[in-house]
């Protein structure tokens, strides 16, 4: 499971809200530092490019990402995926945290997504793991 949220690539198989298109960056994500540029789509917003920071990231446990304009500014957003051992399972929260956003352009689009759209995404994740 952790590998999947760790290879951008995959992404777009478990986004729910139909938003990220595709990876331009290859391979797998290794830690905090490394920097991921995605395609996206937004109903409003047309397409666009996304560059990924990632904040944090603990091997099978935690694995955190801030977006930023693709070569600008962090919008004050950030994407956490925090991963336990449960019974036979994996317990997974989905974090969606724009407390920091000091961008006004952004303020009218958020929440990006809603709980039930986080909710979604994790459905999608449990789906392809089993899969």
């Amino acid at each position: 499971m952790f590998d999947m949220l760790a290879t951008p690539a995959r992404h777009p198989e478990i986004d729910a809200s139909g938003t990220v298109l595709r990876s331009r960056t290859g391979g797998r994500l290794t830690g905090a530092g490394d920097v991921f540029v995605m395609e996206m789509h937004g109903r409003d917003m047309g397409d666009y490019l996304v560059d990924k920071h990632v904040v944090a990231f603990v091997e099978d446990r935690e694995i955190e990402w801030a977006p930023a304009t693709h070569g600008g500014d962090r919008g004050g957003q950030r994407w956490a995926h925090h991963l336990a051992p449960e019974g036979d399972g994996t317990r997974v929260t989905h974090v969606h945290d724009w407390s920091e956003v000091t961008l006004e352009r952004l303020l009218p689009y958020l929440p990006v997504v809603d709980v039930d759209g986080l909710a979604a995404t994790l459905d999608r994740l449990a789906a392809a793991v089993e899969g």
